[in-house]
Parts: C-alpha cells; structure tokens; sequence
C-alpha cells in the first residue's frame, strides 16, 4: 500500500539524479557545453528512469505478496477461532472443510475423515457441492487415486492438472469439472486422522488457477488447528455417550433399589393379606390401605423417572428420619427384631445426595437380610471414626458365602458397591462370627 501511494512520484527520482549529473558535470568539467554532454544525460537519464520503474514493480509486487500473506493469516486467525465455537462433531467437520476452502480460495472442498483401525476414507464432508450433486454422484469415495495417494503418504500434495496426472483415477458420472487440487493431512500426535481436499483455485476474476506454495503452507496450518479441534468434538461425544452410560447405570441402580424394592415389599404385604383373608377378612382392611399407599409411590416414582427425575423416596429426609423409616417398613413387612443406635451427629454434615446414596444402600442391605438370611435380630449401628462415618447393619441369620460377596455378579451387591465408591468410601460384607453376617459401610465425612 506505501509503495503505490509513492509511485506517482517515482519519476521525480531521475529528474533528482539528472540534476545532480548536470551539477557535477559542470562543477568538475566547466569546459564542457550541454550540446555535447546532452547524449550522456538522455542515456543516463532513461537508465535512471528504467531502474527506478524497475525497483517500483519489485517494490510493489513485494508489497502485495506481503499483503496477500497478511490477508491469509487473518482469515486463518479467523477460520480458527471460528472452529472453536463449536464442540458438536458433525458441525465441527463441515466447518473444517467450509473454512478451508475459503482461505484457500477454491471453488471445492472436501474433508476425508480416515477410519480409526485401517487407513480408508471412513467419513467424506463435501462444501461448494449441493446435496442434488452428490446425491447423483452416487456412493463417495474409499481412498484410491489422488486421494489415496495423501492417505498413504501422509504428504502435502499440489496437481495442476488433475485429469492429465497419472496417479488420478479419474471421475465418476455427473461429477463437477475439476482442474487443481491441493490436498493437506490433517494430523494429531503425529497419527493422520484424516484429510483436506481442495480443487479449482480462483482468482478474482473466476479464471481457474494453480494452488500456491503459500496456500498449501496456510492451509498446513489451518490443518493443525483442526486436527486439535476435531479431536476435541470427538472427545466431547464420547464424553456424552459416556454420560448417557453412567445415566442408564445410575437409574438401573434406581429402580433396582427403589422402584423394584417397593414392589417387592407391596407383594409381600398383598401375599399376608391372602394368607389372612380367609381367617380375619376384617382384619386386612389397614394392610390394603396401606398396599394402596405403596403402590401409589411407586407410580409416583416411575413417573419421576419418566420425566428423567430421581426417584422421591428419600428426598427431604435426613439420615436418622431415613434409617427410621426403614426399620418401620422392615417390621412392617417381617417379625424381625430391628434396634436402631445412632451414636454420632456427624451424619448432619452429609449433604443430601449423600444422604440419599447412604439410604438406598441401607435399604438394600435391609431387604437382602428380609430375603435371604432367616434371621431373627437386626441391629443397625451409625458411629464416628476419624474422618469418616460408620453404618453397620448386623444380623444374626444364616451367614453369607465369602465366595457370593467376591464373585457375585448381582445387582444388589454390586450396586451397593458401585454407590459407595461414589461417596468416595468403602463397603465391607462378611459373616459375623458363628452366625449372621455384617455390612459395614464407610464415608469419609468433611470436618
């Protein structure tokens, strides 16, 4: 831009120069006269005015190239911050190879996504053609000819001419004329993860032009930037899909320890209203009030689940009102003696998620001694260790099998496994001397 703002005055340079050689000339040589000096000055004075056109359009073509480069980096700057605005894969890759294409002035564009265990073109996101176009284009490409040949080689790669190079392998039917291309591996950690397409460079008139130096160059760095950013979006997914995992796990262990155990603890009050129906029918009129009530928190908690919610079972409770109303449904449901000693007031520093993990681990381990361990006495002990509180749930039933706690792949056992670690304890099942078994549950608790 400084140069063409100077180049009006470029001739004032030989007009300086001619003067300066008529100065000299007639300081050092007074005896000569301008009629025969004025062939020498007409020859220096076009040499002058030659060299000083000559230095302009170097200036200038320099000028521009500069300013071309700058233009680049802008746009690169540009396209990459662009990228990073967004973290959903299928809109990061057609981003890429948009961008792309713009810094890099084709007409076409077209980002080969490599798949991850052989080296094919698993993915194909296409920019400047329309979705009629490929549709008629048939099945995309796998990887051969002039694609392939930037798979394999892991290589930057500039053609002229596409049709006339040896390595094509030519075009499909109904597909768009292309001339140039420029192709650029999109690498991260040194491992090509996929590829950059570009054909038919434009210049600002339309006419089809040769990719330069500086466009692959350009385009090597913008492939850089999007390698970072693709791995990121993928990255991104599979922290979602990881999620949605965990979510499923999280609302198995749910209705397996909610919903599943309501039920269970409905059917059994239902099979004792049978048993009774025939000797006391009077008698059985609160024991189905009170089977109605529990199915209705069950449709209640289903419901919740539908909506995505957790379930309400223990929500708004703290540890002490939750173990209560655990030990009332037990001899609701049981001739078990429970005793219930809470020694410690560290469980008021249990924040409610805690709370509730705590209790549907306590429930668990009350429902399993109701199934399976005949046992006559429950007692439930809440204490203080340092840094940490205790539950212990002790019963005096048949014991449980070493091997069951270490190799069962139950749900219950598990669960109850699974939520401890999440309260970032630990949880203990073994059998309790000669008889019964005891659970011991650990939670480190913030002083």
């Amino acid at each position: 831009m400084f140069v063409r703002r100077l180049k009006p005055f470029a001739f004032l340079l030989p007009v300086i120069f001619i003067g300066g050689v008529f100065l000299v000339f007639d300081l050092a040589l007074p005896g000569i006269g301008l009629e025969q000096a004025w062939p020498i000055f007409v020859v220096l004075a076009a040499g002058a005015v030659a060299f000083t056109l000559w230095i302009f359009r170097l200036l200038e073509r320099r000028e521009s190239l500069i300013e071309d480069r700058s233009n680049q980096l802008a746009a690169l700057y540009k396209a990459s911050l662009a990228l990073t605005q967004e973290v959903e894969l299928e809109v990061v890759l057609q981003q890429v190879v948009d961008q792309a294409r713009e810094l890099a002035g084709a007409e076409y564009g077209a980002l080969g996504v490599l798949h991850p265990d052989e080296p094919v073109i698993d993915r194909f996101i296409v920019s400047g053609i329309t979705d009629a176009q490929r549709e008629r284009m048939g099945p995309p490409p796998v990887g051969k000819g002039l694609l392939g040949l930037l798979i394999h080689s892991g290589e930057s790669v500039r053609v002229t001419d596409i049709a006339s190079d040896p390595r094509s392998v030519g075009f499909p039917p109904n597909h768009p004329e292309m001339t140039s291309l420029l192709g650029v591996p999109i690498r991260f950690k040194g491992e090509v993860v996929g590829d950059l397409y570009l054909t038919n460079k434009l210049s600002p008139s339309g006419r089809i032009e040769t990719f330069s130096d500086q466009d692959r160059q350009i385009l090597e760095m913008f492939a850089s930037q999007a390698a970072i950013v693709i791995t990121n979006a993928r990255l991104y997914r599979q922290s979602q899909q990881l999620t949605l995992l965990q979510e499923r796990e999280r609302i198995g262990m749910d209705l397996h320890d909610g919903v599943i155990q309501s039920i269970y603890a409905v059917g059994l009050n239902l099979e004792d209203i049978q048993y009774r129906l025939e000797g006391e029918p009077e008698g059985v009129k609160p024991a189905l009030v009170q089977a109605i009530e529990g199915l209705n928190v069950v449709i209640r908690d289903i419901r919740n689940y539908i909506l995505d919610l957790r379930p309400q079972r223990f929500l708004g409770r703290d540890l002490a009102e939750g173990l209560a109303e655990l030990v009332r449904e037990l001899r609701a449901h049981s001739f078990l003696s429970v005793d219930v000693a809470v020694e410690t007031e560290t469980w008021r520093r249990l924040t409610p998620a805690e709370t509730v993990e705590l209790l549907h681990i306590a429930r668990e381990a009350l429902t399993n001694i109701r199934k399976h361990a005949r046992a006559s006495q429950v007692d439930i002990v809440l204490l203080d260790r340092p840094g940490a509180l205790v539950l212990a749930i002790e019963d005096n039933g048949v014991g449980i099998d070493p091997d069951q706690v270490e190799d069962g792949d139950g749900n219950g056992l598990r669960n109850m496994r699974e939520r401890a670690q999440s309260l970032g304890g630990s949880i203990a099942i073994e059998p309790r001397g000669s008889a019964g078994t005891i659970v011991e549950l650990v939670v480190p608790v913030s002083g």
